[in-house]
Formats: C-alpha cells, sequence, structure tokens
C-alpha cells in the first residue's frame, strides 16, 4: 500500500460508506495504487469536478548554480501535472 491517510479521509469514508476502518484503510490505498499504476503506464486521469492528473515530460537542460553561476545538467524526466476542473476552480473563488 502507498500513501499517507488522515483522521480526516479516514473517518469520512467510515461515515460515508459504512466500512471499518480497516476496509477504509485499504479502499483508499487501492485507489491511490490504481491512480499511481495508470500515470505510470502513461495514461491520464480525469476525477470529474476535481481535475485531471498526467504526467508531462520534461526535456533535459542546463541550469545554473545560483551561488556559483556554474552550469548544472539537469537531466529529463517525468512529473506529475494536476488540472483543476471549472468546478473546482470556481468552487476555491467563491470561498
Amino acid at each position: 500500500m502507498t500513501g499517507k491517510f488522515t483522521r480526516t479521509n479516514i473517518q469520512s469514508l467510515l461515515r460515508g460508506f459504512g466500512l471499518d476502518t480497516t476496509q477504509a484503510r485499504e479502499a483508499t490505498a487501492r485507489v491511490i495504487d490504481g491512480i499511481t499504476a495508470a500515470l505510470i503506464s502513461g495514461e491520464a486521469i480525469e476525477l470529474r469536478g476535481l481535475g485531471t492528473l498526467a504526467l508531462r515530460e520534461r526535456k533535459a537542460r542546463t541550469a545554473h548554480n545560483p551561488r556559483t553561476m556554474a552550469p548544472v545538467d539537469v537531466p529529463a524526466r517525468r512529473s506529475v501535472f494536476f488540472h483543476p476542473a471549472g468546478k473546482l476552480k470556481k468552487a476555491i473563488n467563491e470561498h
């Protein structure tokens, strides 16, 4: 299992679905593991009303150490990008 579980998200599952603590932890872990596996395989994850998680390829580049201005090679990498849904943006900006 991956991920950390806060008391709040576990209690929310317990109340909402009538699960015991072990079942709620397992359900949360399975969702997180599924999202992780999909991202690793290159799939985008759409969470309706929340947003989309997808991978972005970052090209290798040369940066500079700000103290010494010495060039530093930064390797290519993949990173997770979150694009919030309009509904989420609206809800955040209204509060």
